[in-house]
């Protein structure tokens, strides 16, 4: 996979990160056990196939509050 798909998926997983904390009071911890469950400290260092997990993950809780 190239570099700026791998750099769209961290924008698309911060702007669901973004929504997420703007509709949900308990967001900060949501996201922290989310992380955690992945094992992600760093988007950056995160292989590809973990970010498409997160991403599913945060966009079906994103979808659920829309």
């Amino acid at each position: 996979m190239k570099n700026c798909d791998k750099q769209n998926l961290i924008i698309s997983i911060e702007s669901s990160i973004d929504f997420i904390e703007s509709h949900l009071d308990s967001a900060d911890k949501s996201i922290a056990f989310i992380l955690k469950k992945h094992g992600v400290r760093n988007l950056e260092k995160a292989s590809i196939y973990t970010l498409q997990d997160l991403f599913s993950e945060l966009y079906a809780i994103e979808a659920d509050l829309r």
